[in-house]
């Protein structure tokens, strides 16, 4: 077996989470580039109305991610989105999680929640006064959608995505966190400098918890407009801590 072919067999499994209403779709770009570069990936898709089976609320969701992680043999990096972030510290201290990339993500300390984090500041194209409530799930209207999340999208990426958002239950964002899984896992954090759904000053916040973090030009959603970007942030964090025998390694 080549040397090459060994540093494949080790790479571990980037398992990619999702946002608020959105599912395990947005992530087909970056998880075609990582198989390219020869990472096995699962695109989670969480539980909620008109998209997974299963508890939608907060609680649900971590407990999907929990048997997601049960369920890998082998080491994993996790990469979440937006208030998927929430989940992955919640979540992410399973003993195979070697490492976590948050992607405009909310790195929460115990006691917030994303709507606490989020509306503390003002800016927030998608923020409380821009979704509306539903029985007990969260809707955006496209045209919001749109401007707060896809604006540096193709036009055709863009009314892609917006057509396949769906209602997220209200306890996504209100549920109060209470454990900090980046704390312990080495984690980065990936600042969209262009994001108009949680702002750069509210990124920057989180980011400087995690200790580690870098720019993308980008709007909320640059696992849409750049994959290519993004893809390669996670292999470059993922390269700079890769697993070895006796834990995590830096290789540089």
């Amino acid at each position: 077996m080549s040397n090459q072919e060994r540093a494949r067999e080790s790479l571990p499994t980037i398992v990619l989470v999702h946002g608020m209403w959105h599912g395990g779709w947005a992530w087909e770009s970056v998880a075609t580039l990582l198989e390219a570069n020869g990472y096995p990936c699962v695109r989670v898709t969480l539980p909620g109305k008109d998209r997974a089976p299963g508890d939608p609320t907060f609680r649900g969701h971590c407990d999907h991610l929990v048997q997601v992680l049960a369920d890998m043999p082998d080491d994993v990096v996790l990469v979440g989105h937006s208030y998927s972030g929430a989940v992955l510290g919640e979540a992410g201290g399973a003993p195979n999680v070697r490492a976590m990339v948050f992607v405009s993500a909310f790195a929460l300390e115990p006691g917030e929640s994303v709507a606490s984090v989020n509306d503390a500041k003002a800016g927030s194209q998608a923020g409380v006064n821009d979704i509306r409530r539903v029985g007990d799930y969260l809707v955006i209207d496209p045209e919001i959608a749109r401007d707060a999340f896809y604006h540096d999208c193709s036009p055709t990426d863009a009314a892609n995505a917006v057509e396949r958002l769906t209602p997220e239950h209200v306890d996504a964002r209100t549920a109060v966190i209470t454990e900090a899984a980046w704390r312990t896992v080495p984690s980065h954090f990936v600042v969209c400098t262009l994001d108009r759904a949680c702002t750069p000053e509210v990124q920057r916040m989180m980011a400087a918890r995690l200790g580690s973090s870098s720019d993308l030009e980008s709007s909320h959603s640059p696992m849409l407009s750049m994959p290519e970007a993004v893809a390669h942030t996670i292999i470059d964090f993922e390269s700079r801590h890769r697993v070895s025998a006796g834990g995590m390694e830096s290789v540089s």
